[in-house]
């Protein structure tokens, strides 16, 4: 699932026109293994989760990863395994064993609309499925997960593509953060199977799943962001249900959240938020309940005391009354 804000009250003066935002969020039901769906069957694999860590930025004069912008319909590959350029200087972010990665992607500000592709940089033929409807102007984040080859020449390599609906020409910038990869193996004995919309959380359940968004503002802003949580029957959350872990960084701080970034947890009732990277600007962060007609889910709130980039990186887990 990935959230977007859309309904936030006025009050909260969420700017309209975001630059360079990007969202995503996994749920996990227990342990499990995942089989990717690519150019060629993939391995059995488990999941590791990172501290977000951005590999491409394509707009001037960052141009990390790749020069941009992307022109329609010109496919670059990008290498995402071993020592790879970031923003942060060079540094290994995927070994070169893995077998996948889950990504934040975002289109910035495209000059027509269209869509994003990213797929395994051996996939044949030109790709023909999106990751990322674009809208000329706007800013469009999407959770990407993309199986990657593990030998020959495309080995850790993935294809991204900017497409204006056969229309060449028209260009955009495009933004990767890297949240996670998956290692050949398995990852113990099979867990339940994951929470589909149509199921209601079992009661003691504990599900859990992370969330980013990083915006890069040129004034002081109020952010937030939503995260759906699974289930037909809402499930029944409050402000007082839904806080950040005791780190000092929340103006929320509840000592039953006793998990890790690492490894959430959550008291039956609760939704418990950790902190794993928050930029030096960012104050009053605060998660708050949010109810939707068909389920229910939580909003992260926080305010820049100063101009620049900001950004928030949790993890959470929330435990079924």
């Amino acid at each position: 699932m990935a959230g977007r804000e859309t309904d936030v009250p006025r009050s909260w003066s969420l700017r309209s026109r975001w630059a360079a935002i990007g969202a995503a969020v996994a749920v996990g039901l227990g342990g499990g293994v995942v089989h990717f769906v690519g150019a060629a069957p993939g391995p059995t694999s488990s999941f590791v989760s990172i501290t977000p860590v951005r590999i491409l930025d394509t707009r001037d004069p960052t141009n990390v990863g790749l020069s941009g912008p992307f022109v329609s319909a010109a496919s670059q590959d990008l290498h995402v395994t071993g020592t790879i350029a970031t923003t942060n200087g060079s540094q290994i972010v995927v070994p070169d064993a893995a077998t996948g990665v889950s990504l934040n992607v975002t289109a910035v500000q495209a000059s027509a609309n269209g869509f994003v592709a990213v797929r395994p940089a051996d996939a044949p033929g030109v790709p023909l499925t999106s990751n990322l409807n674009v809208l000329a102007g706007e800013i469009v984040p999407n959770a990407v997960t993309v199986q990657l080859p593990t030998s020959g020449v495309d080995a850790g390599t993935i294809e991204i593509t900017f497409d204006a609906y056969g229309t060449t020409g028209p260009t955009t910038d495009i933004l990767i953060d890297i949240v996670g990869y998956y290692v050949a193996g398995g990852a113990g004995p099979p867990g339940a199977r994951g929470l589909s919309a149509w199921d209601v959380i079992p009661s003691g359940q504990t599900i859990t799943g992370n969330a980013t968004l990083d915006g890069h503002a040129s004034d002081v802003s109020d952010w937030a962001f939503s995260v759906a949580l699974p289930g037909r029957a809402p499930v029944p959350l409050a402000d007082n249900t839904v806080n950040f872990a005791s780190d000092g960084a929340a103006i929320d701080d509840d000592t039953t959240c006793t998990g890790t970034a690492a490894a959430p947890t959550a008291p039956p009732g609760k939704v418990c938020l950790y902190r794993t990277a928050i930029s030096s600007n960012t104050v009053n962060l605060e998660g708050l309940a949010l109810l939707h007609v068909a389920g229910s889910g939580f909003r992260i709130y926080w305010a820049a005391n100063a101009a620049g980039d900001t950004y928030v990186h949790v993890s959470w887990a929330y435990t079924a009354l």
